[in-house]
């Protein structure tokens, strides 16, 4: 046997990165051109924004999860030298201002809600008063100097207390029950009834914050001539700002011009949700002539961005004698918080839970309740890591149920291909077997565990291994939505149809002038992803001309009249289609205007680093692209293109291989390795792939181990800064292996989205392998963790047999 010096010697094997390329991506791919504006301070943030004739707003929030507004005294703000103007709900209405739009999906209980609280509010810190004044400090004080009158009401602030309907959040509603969503196939009932193995699982993810490193902010001014709003605001879609604002302050889109400049991230907590502010700041620069500023401080940002997850899942599956999945019944419950226009996350789950897997028979139900906490919104995959986890912990546990390998497992329940361009998740499992060294991640996991048992009867530490696949192609069934729906619900799903189809479309207007450069115009929204490097690349490559040479211009609603904006992992598919589309067009319009300049067949010629060349080697240059435009007479030439995909977005698929160790005396979890096999489709720029999939991963490891919004029984956030909310730091980062596996998708650019990708499989990954390590202590009776985050404490209670997974 060999001694100890000798085992610890064992190391994880380091590979390297695997990546199939198309031939003309074999070159070298610039560096990230942002980086060096950003890294080196000359980024341009909303804070950046400064004007002589401003203002600044502060709120007044709620101290109350529930209580009517009985009396709201102004007066001894009014009487400071530093006031300018004030906001009520009342003076919402007086001024006609629209409610809080109700959203798209899933169709809902009918609720009325003000962009400040008109009544009653619903949640501690819900905005109910807004406050000018001539600087940041002063306006802070002065909202303390609001006097409100507040009757306190029962809070409902738990998904038990909202299904017992003892308080209700919405007074006219008969319960706390917001939407539900169904979907049968065949007799899952009467299928594990009969199953050979059956198991019973309740797991799920509690709320959890975006924590972008920038805050909300906006920065508004009013031309009272023209009657044109200013707007500058940390939003991942001017577009769909414009027509919030728009509905809300009941203008016509042209009487909104909207910019963002760079942001410091999104997460999707700045995108869906319809916030107060700045509609707020709007009617302050209106009524004052004023430049109105606000920036959120991180406090608001936990008490008013909306938060994540909050799911939860009673799971069944049933398998055969073989290891085939028979039946799955999943009944999903979301705390969707006060009614919100952004809760569609439990519609998403149910829509992709089972993406990979071939589920002959299924029953599946998803609650949406409210409660007396802030609604919730899209955070960092929307819905998507929460089934991906719900149905992968199930694998895992089946896996162990019937005695087989769990990758073994997965790979006889997966579907088939149907076509060239969809997942092949066996191929995806036999490369992360051959290329992380699946076998000998196990033969260290053994020797780790045996290592230590011999050595100690209580091991300090014990190894364990996680798995977990990622869907790729959206399983959204319309039919599972409009289960249980009333027909007002149904008619509202029709009406937002055209709406949805946006979301695979996208605008691109691309501009030669006579020096040769390129500008790019782009209906989506940078904000950490990349764009002004793999949008220049594709423009570069599409027309022939030098990379350096290409500009991207985004955020800016006249500039760019119509877009859609960046979130869901749609950037690269549709952005970068439309990039593609109109750079395909102006070079065919190039070159027809060159053609006649040099009398040449159009088909002989092709452009190659800004000139006009001949189409055969040696590709002799003819004309320089600008001395074109000079001959017509044109200052400069343009195409524009409304890209919209054939089908629904494709997203990149990928498997997920996570070990790690415990310390058994503290309940601290340290992963040793973390792999990863993603099918990407396309890969403009691997840096910025990579990093995307890197940056998903954290994320994940954070939701699993570390993040948790907490809640007093009063409805009090207890966790309103990062002294109190912990996020990854670099100490707690893994090194991340990744393999490349290339099938384009059907889209013009031929990639997939892969910004949530990361998130969507590593929660199960790491909460598979924590329960892997947990079962080591089989005669210890050490329970299961499956509610995330896995703090330390609970992973030390689970391991003495006292699991906290109520």
């Amino acid at each position: 046997m060999k001694s100890r010096e000798e085992r610890n010697e064992y190391k994880m094997m380091s590979t390297t990165v695997l990546v199939e390329k198309e031939k003309e991506e074999q070159r070298e791919e610039p560096l990230r051109t942002e980086d060096i504006r950003l890294l080196t301070g000359r980024g341009r943030f909303v804070e950046d924004f400064s004007s002589q004739n401003q203002a600044f707003m502060s709120l007044v929030h709620s101290p109350f999860a529930h209580a009517k507004i009985k009396r709201i005294d102004l007066s001894k703000a009014r009487s400071s030298p530093a006031f300018i103007f004030a906001l009520t709900g009342e003076d919402l209405l007086k001024e006609g201002v629209a409610p809080v739009s109700q959203g798209f999906m899933p169709p809902k209980k009918p609720w009325r809600r003000y962009h400040l609280a008109l009544g009653e509010v619903r949640f501690v810190g819900e905005p109910v008063v807004a406050i000018l004044a001539k600087d940041r400090g002063s306006a802070e004080d002065l909202a303390e100097h609001i006097n409100i009158e507040y009757e306190q009401l029962p809070p409902v602030v738990s998904l038990q207390e909202a299904k017992q309907g003892k308080a209700l959040v919405c007074r006219d509603w008969k319960d706390n029950l917001s939407s539900v969503i169904q979907q049968r196939k065949g007799d899952a009932e009467k299928a594990t009834s009969s199953g050979t193995y059956v198991i019973h699982l309740k797991e799920g993810i509690r709320r959890q914050n975006a924590a972008p490193m920038e805050t909300h902010a906006a920065v508004v001014s009013y031309d009272r001539e023209s009657g044109v709003f200013d707007i500058f605001a940390t939003v991942q879609s001017v577009h769909m700002l414009r027509g919030l604002l728009s509905e809300a302050l009941k203008i016509p889109n042209q009487k909104l011009h909207i910019r963002i400049m760079d942001m410091g991230g999104g997460f999707g907590t700045k995108g869906g949700p319809e916030y107060p502010w700045t509609l707020l700041a709007c009617l302050f620069a209106k009524k004052t002539g004023l430049t109105v500023r606000w920036e959120a401080t991180r406090t608001e940002e936990f008490l008013e961005a909306a938060p994540g997850r909050d799911e939860y899942c009673d799971l069944t599956m049933a398998c055969d004698s073989h290891g085939k999945i028979v039946a799955i019944k999943a009944n999903i419950e979301c705390d969707i918080g006060a009614p919100g226009n952004a809760g569609f996350m439990a519609g998403a789950t149910a829509g992709t839970m089972f993406g990979p897997y071939e589920i002959p028979n299924l029953e599946l139900k998803a609650e949406s309740y409210v409660t007396n906490k802030m609604p919730v919104g899209p955070v960092r995959g929307a819905g998507r890591p929460e089934g991906c986890y719900f149905t992968e912990r199930g694998m895992d546990i089946m896996a162990k149920k019937i005695g087989i390998d769990p990758l073994e497992f997965r790979r006889r329940n997966l579907v088939k291909p149907k076509k060239v361009t969809s997942e092949d998740y066996r191929s995806l499992l036999d490369l992360l077997v051959k290329s992380a060294d699946y076998e000998r991640i196990q033969h260290w996991k053994d020797n780790f565990n045996s290592m230590q048992s011999e050595e100690n009867k209580w091991p300090t530490r014990v190894a364990g291994i996680g798995i977990s696949l990622s869907g790729g192609e959206t399983k959204f069934s319309i039919r599972a939505i409009l289960g249980g729906i009333s027909l007002r619900g149904i008619i509202a799903i029709i009406r937002f149809l055209p709406r949805f189809r946006t979301f695979s479309s996208e605008t691109a207007r691309v501009i030669l002038d006579k020096q040769g450069n390129v500008t790019v115009y782009t209906g989506s929204s940078p904000h950490g992803q990349g764009h002004e490097t793999a949008f220049a690349q594709l423009a570069s490559r599409e027309l022939g001309v030098p990379f350096e040479r290409v500009k991207i211009v985004w955020g800016d609603t006249v500039l760019i009249p119509q877009g859609v904006g960046t979130f869901g992992s749609r950037s690269a598919s549709a952005g970068g289609s439309a990039v593609i589309d109109a750079s395909r067009k102006l070079k065919a319009d190039l070159l027809g205007k060159a053609s006649k300049i040099l009398r040449a067949e159009r088909s002989t010629l092709d452009i190659r680093n800004g000139y006009v060349v001949e189409a055969k080697p040696p590709q002799e240059e003819l004309i320089e692209l600008g001395e074109v435009l000079d001959r017509l007479g044109l200052s400069e030439i343009s195409s524009d293109s409304k890209f919209k995909a054939r089908s629904t977005e494709s997203y990149s698929s990928g498997v997920h291989l996570c070990a790690l160790t415990l310390d058994t005396e503290t309940g601290q979890v340290r992963i040793e390795k973390y792999a990863m096999v993603e099918d990407s489709g396309r890969i403009i720029n691997k840096a910025i792939v990579e990093g995307q999939l890197h940056g998903g991963v954290i994320y994940g490891l954070g939701g699993a181990l570390l993040e948790q919004l907490v809640y007093d029984n009063d409805g009090n956030l207890l966790t309103t800064s990062f002294l109190d909310y912990s996020i990854p730091g670099s100490l707690d980062s893994p090194n991340i292996e990744i393999f490349h596996k290339v099938t384009p998708s059907e889209s013009l650019s031929q990639t997939k989205g892969v910004g949530e990708s990361g998130t969507i499989a590593s929660y199960a990954a790491i909460m598979n392998a924590l329960n892997d390590a947990l079962s080591q202590f089989k005669e210890e009776k050490a329970q299961e963790v499956n509610i995330a985050p896995a703090f330390p404490e609970i992973v030390y209670l689970a391991l003495h047999g006292r699991g906290n997974d109520a």
